[in-house]
């Protein structure tokens, strides 16, 4: 039987349990006209289709290794996978990562087959436009555009509004609706938690490696966008340029805004590089910091599980051996001079004693190098602490709080990557032993109980239960999914005195 919407009729792929319904468009396409619009709703209609295509993942830049090749401006699609059986089954929405500019709902590490099997719930994966086309503020440079604010956060609420009119269709219960997410997703899953028009599109939220920190002020997105349109080519004004720009050179614009330092968080004790195209703060969608807003009770009805992997950075700190681009040599003769002003540079005013602390706190693995230190900080900057942060927060409303800690040991092509960011993710969607889960994992029997420990935690956090360890009020401890103690605090009381300032609590600032 095909899945009936106001939109139309599709027939999916049935295979080993589930139907999975491919590219599904839950807005019309963002382009001409609609470039610079919120997303629009689709007519109604009668058709039938067979959802069988992986759709254009959102404009970016090829990524093979992330099974992203070929994109545009036409992304705005779910695919799904829906449990045999009767329902209506618990829905989770899944949102990617990829630093707001690159990742697809069709990636093989996020395929919801095996979760949407395993814990009897509808999955759906959600696209966003990324980059500029999501995130750039255009409105000020611009104004006869009537470009509207948060692009991007725009279309995960209206995905969120297409699941509550749609998902009964695809056996799923609209009242039970968990989001969930890594790294941007992770962010956004947190800007959600924040956003007055997603408020009761959701019940549950599992934040995997986010934080609700990554924002931007109007003044700090306005260098961004001054940058961005200083790379795009041609004359006339900044609306022409912006009209007219097609996607290779929009692309070629993106890279060398991302080149600006700006202050994430509204504040100047973590400033952002790299990674400069976020929700920005405006007057109706995103109205204040998402963790100011959740430490005043925005989000007291949801339920919350939120974690990190426990040597997140590895995976960006080395991630130049992996491809070829750095040697291991040139990286240890990298001198504790450069080591600490990385520190300052991201911890400005900060980075001494932060040095410090890290130098004894941490050993460098001697497979690695010295920029282990290094590392550690910055997984506790982006996302260790936010994440604290959050908890204690969203915690002070609703004890209806878990935390959790991935230590499984990643070591690609045999380079020790430790629990880093990404290795989670397998062990979530169930595929550690496909070519993208072995990858982080190793695959094997000893990876595949330990997804299926997790599964069954996400599962029930779905259906409404307590996940299966004790809540974050009080011990303020996280379970652990991996090798080692199998409760843990996130940081220690040392590291909770150093970050008190530099990332400081909703009540402390």
């Amino acid at each position: 039987m095909p899945a009936i919407t106001r939109q139309g009729r599709y027939e999916g792929l049935a295979s080993s349990g589930v139907i999975e319904y491919r590219g599904i468009p839950f807005a019309q396409a963002p382009v001409g006209e609609r470039r610079f619009k919120a997303p629009q709703p689709l007519p109604a209609g009668d058709n039938t289709v067979v959802a069988n295509r992986y759709p254009t993942a959102s404009l970016q830049v090829d990524n093979p290794m992330m099974g992203v090749k070929g994109s545009g401006e036409d992304c705005l699609y779910v695919n799904i996978w829906q449990p045999d059986g009767e329902g209506p089954f618990p829905v989770m929405v899944w949102f990617h990562g990829g630093g707001y500019l690159s990742g697809s709902i069709s990636q093989p590490l996020y395929n919801g087959a095996a979760l949407a099997k395993s814990q009897g719930v509808v999955v759906v994966n959600a696209a966003y436009r990324l980059g500029a086309m999501g995130f750039g503020d255009f409105a000020a440079v611009a104004p006869e555009l009537g470009a509207d604010s948060n692009l991007g956060l725009r279309d995960q609420v209206a995905a969120l509004e297409w699941v509550q009119e749609n998902i009964a269709a695809f056996g799923g219960d609209p009242e039970q609706v968990t989001v969930f997410g890594e790294s941007a997703g992770g962010f956004s899953v947190c800007t959600l938690l924040a956003c007055p028009a997603a408020a009761s599109l959701f019940h549950g939220a599992i934040v995997q490696s986010g934080a609700a920190d990554f924002v931007l002020s109007r003044d700090e997105a306005r260098k961004v966008t001054d940058a961005f349109l200083a790379a795009l080519p041609g004359g006339g004004s900044a609306a022409d340029k912006l009209s007219a720009a097609q996607p290779e050179q929009w692309l070629k614009a993106q890279k060398a805004s991302i080149k600006i330092l700006v202050d994430r968080g509204l504040r100047t004790t973590t400033p952002q590089f790299a990674m400069n195209f976020l929700p920005v703060l405006d007057d109706d969608l995103l109205p204040s910091l998402p963790i100011d807003a959740i430490a005043a009770g925005a989000a007291r009805d949801k339920r919350l599980m939120a974690g990190v992997c426990l040597e997140e950075y590895l995976f960006f700190q080395y991630a130049g051996l992996l491809a070829g681009t750095t040697t291991l040599d040139a990286l240890r003769e990298i001198d504790n001079s450069e080591i600490l002003r990385r520190f300052e540079r991201g911890l400005p005013g900060n980075g001494q004693r932060a040095f410090e602390y890290y130098q004894n706190a941490v050993t460098p693995d001697p497979r690695r190098s010295n920029l282990d230190w290094l590392a550690a900080m910055e997984s506790d900057r982006l996302f260790r602490v936010p994440t604290v942060r959050l908890l204690d927060a969203q915690s002070s409303h609703n004890a209806q709080c878990w935390a959790f800690q991935f230590t499984w040991p990643s070591e690609p092509f045999g380079m020790p990557m430790g629990a880093c960011h990404v290795m989670d993710i397998p062990f979530v969607f169930g595929v550690t032993d496909t070519p993208a889960g072995l990858y982080f994992t190793g695959g094997g029997d000893e990876a595949r109980a330990l997804s299926d420990q997790v599964q069954a935690a996400w599962g029930r956090f779905a259906r409404g239960d307590a996940p299966g360890w004790s809540a974050w009020q009080g011990e303020r401890t996280a379970i652990q999914f991996g090798p080692g103690e199998s409760r843990a605090r996130l940081l220690d009381a040392e590291a909770e005195a150093l970050w008190a300032d530099i990332i400081p609590s909703p009540a402390d600032h």
